[in-house]
């Protein structure tokens, strides 16, 4: 490494393969330009770029391309923790032939890709003179730490400081590095653009690909959420099992609260032991015939010593159960990593440990054994098991739908409907996919905590009672969850026959039916990604963000075509009743066409500079829909 020449000038000069390049994804091609609009176009280099994207989209890849044509000299990615800063360094390291340069088809030749260095305590500066692109964790920064590169490297050295789960930004490591290197461009990656204190990050955003989007675009699992509920429920107080009280009862006489009522089923072995079983049964119709697809389940747990107790449970059930945590030692830990990546594990039981950054595809069944009190944590988990199972390794339908179950007394509910409502948005973005409805030929030729915490209140004794049953919501009923269901019928339909003609129960009628199916099913695929431009952008903005949001904000039917009756659609928009085929179309050909009024031309002539005042534009037209929407929905007594 002491060898290599540093190219200054490597970022400036060197041409990746990004525009047109059909390995790569949508938002790592619109990031990366939006990027490059705020920084060079715009020349905004004072004021920090936010980039917001889902779990899985590919924000590692996005971290390596951003360098490139913005950067004048060095890059520095900096990480929150060590499982992130591996997989970054793992990712975009040249010496690995499965490294993202590679992979995405981004340089074909290892001279073409940047120097990268890991920054480690008592590096020697020729080494890291050397690099292009220095990545380091967090805790490598503090100025209080003699080997900090706070304290010896000069405060020109970062051109780009690239943040990564920048919502955790909030400590004063973050503060003095950013005014150590204060020239420094610098871009924050995050999957929120809240703090963990609930603060707003500091900066511009500038681009979010929303997970309604990555849903619809095949980028991430289809996500279904499954809630066992027993028949009853009964809790004690104070270990006086003599006396037996209802959820019901509790709270109405006010002698204990949800909280209370949440971390007593989180620690009741017997309501475990139900999820347990769910979600083991959902694992084994992963695994059905034969499947060579490693699916596995993910569990969250309250703390180290209900981790290993939900690792009992799984065990005796006969599964490869384990537990990892952070008070492991690295080496346990990655052994433990290793197992899971080798399948020699079907059970990953973990503590505040397996959050951000860790990866695994075929982490397909999310048990939840804990309370979470805020969205947060909740959505860090569930993001564990969207990561997609590649194409070629599909073997059925649900391979990419993953499931996540829980007690329905822990009381998610409100966390699954927050989590789940922009997935509403994703229908109507998968049905204005494929209506041609942007066209100009469509228009008139005239126009952190481990959960229950400290318990100041002994928890109860929960038991349950009778046959319990399962509730399932989609969170998108993409066509993975539409195929899966005529699947499920045509199943039963045979299973229902062969119980008829051979007087056999339904277990002996699912055995002689999974042994004699043949694997013909369907693979879905999804598309081949296009070239993304302005004009593209554009067309999303509208047909994935805005026209979804204006339907389930205001619930209007996107099938039907009610809206013809609106002020919108009259005078020289009123043609747009006739080619459109429902509101949601109706709603997206308006905008489109205000717009190319508003230009003066067709899209087709359209320059770059008119893209952008078109979309400032957008948001007034925005702004007046809205109100008409309101007022016309007001005055035909819509719920909305």
């Amino acid at each position: 490494m002491a060898n290599i020449e540093y190219n200054k000038h490597y970022f400036e000069t060197t041409n990746p393969h990004i525009y047109g390049n059909g390995e790569l994804r949508e938002p790592q091609i619109q990031g990366y330009y939006k990027v490059y609009e705020h920084f060079i176009v715009r020349n905004k280099k004072n004021t920090h770029a936010i980039v917001v994207l889902p779990t899985g989209v590919g924000k590692t890849g996005l971290m390596g391309l951003l360098p490139f044509h913005i950067c004048e000299g060095r890059a520095l990615i900096i990480t929150p923790q060590l499982t992130i800063k591996d997989a970054v360094v793992d990712s975009l390291d040249p010496e690995n032939p499965e490294s993202f340069w590679y992979k995405r088809k981004i340089f074909d030749r290892i001279d073409e890709t940047p120097t990268l260095v890991e920054f480690s305590g008592g590096m020697k500066n020729e080494i890291l003179d050397a690099a292009n692109i220095v990545v380091l964790n967090i805790h490598k920064l503090q100025a209080r730490l003699t080997k900090s590169p706070l304290n010896y490297l000069p405060k020109d050295y970062f051109d780009m400081i690239i943040i990564d789960e920048a919502h955790h930004s909030t400590a004063n490591t973050w503060v003095e590095t950013i005014n150590h290197f204060d020239k420094a461009k610098i871009v924050k990656l995050t999957g929120t653009p809240i703090r963990t204190d609930g603060v707003e990050l500091a900066g511009e955003l500038v681009y979010k690909y929303k997970l309604s989007q990555a849903m619809a675009k095949g980028y991430v699992k289809s996500l279904r959420n499954i809630e066992y509920i027993p028949e009853q429920l009964l809790l004690t107080i104070d270990k006086d099992e003599t006396k037996q009280y209802t959820v019901e009862q509790l709270l109405k006489l006010g002698l204990r609260d949800e909280d209370w009522i949440r971390r007593s089923v989180a620690f009741s072995k017997e309501c475990s032991e139900s999820v347990v079983k769910e979600s083991i049964k959902l694992l084994e119709n992963k695994r059905r015939d034969a499947s060579k697809v490693p699916h596995k389940i993910i569990a969250v747990a309250c703390s180290i010593d209900h981790a290993e107790k939900i690792k009992q449970l799984y065990i005796e059930k006969g599964y490869r159960a384990e537990v990892i945590h952070s008070k492991q030692m690295p080496e346990k830990q990655d052994e433990i990593k290793q197992d899971i990546e080798n399948h020699r594990l079907d059970v990953i039981i973990h503590v505040a440990m397996l959050g951000e950054g860790y990866d695994h595809p075929y982490l397909s069944v999310a048990a939840i054994f804990r309370p979470f009190r805020s969205e947060l944590p909740y959505e860090q988990f569930i993001g564990r098991v969207l990561r997609v199972i590649p194409d070629e390794e599909v073997e059925k339908t649900d391979d990419n739908i993953a499931d996540v179950v829980s007690h329905h007394n822990l009381q998610l509910a409100d966390l699954w409907e927050k989590y789940k409502i922009e997935l509403q948005e994703s229908e109507v973005i998968k049905h204005l996919q494929e209506e041609n409805i942007l066209d100009d030929k469509c228009e008139p030729s005239g126009e952190n905590s481990a959960g229950a915490g400290a318990d100041i209140i002994p928890l109860g004794l929960a038991k349950e009672h009778g046959t319990g049953t399962l509730t399932t919501d989609t969170y998108l009923n993409t066509e993975l969850i539409k195929k899966q269901k005529e699947e499920e019928k045509k199943q039963k339909e045979s299973i229902d026959k062969l119980q008829e003609l051979l007087h056999i129960d339904y277990e002996q009628a699912l055995t002689i039916y999974n042994q004699t199916r043949t694997k013909d099913t369907a693979l879905f695929k999804r598309p081949d990604l296009r070239f993304a431009n302005k004009k593209k952008n554009l067309d999303d903005q509208i047909r994935e963000i805005l026209v979804p949001q204006l339907i389930i904000r205001y619930h209007i039917d996107q099938s039907g075509k009610d809206l013809s009756n609106c002020r919108l659609f009259n005078g020289k928009y009123a043609w747009i009743k006739t080619k459109a085929s429902d509101n949601g179309a109706m709603l997206a050909m308006y905008f489109n066409t205000y717009l190319r009024n508003a230009i003066g031309k067709k899209r087709e002539e359209w320059q770059m500079t008119d893209f952008d005042i078109a979309f400032e534009k957008l948001k007034s037209a925005e702004e007046f829909v809205e109100n008409i929407l309101s007022e016309y929905l007001h005055l035909n007594n819509e719920e909305y």
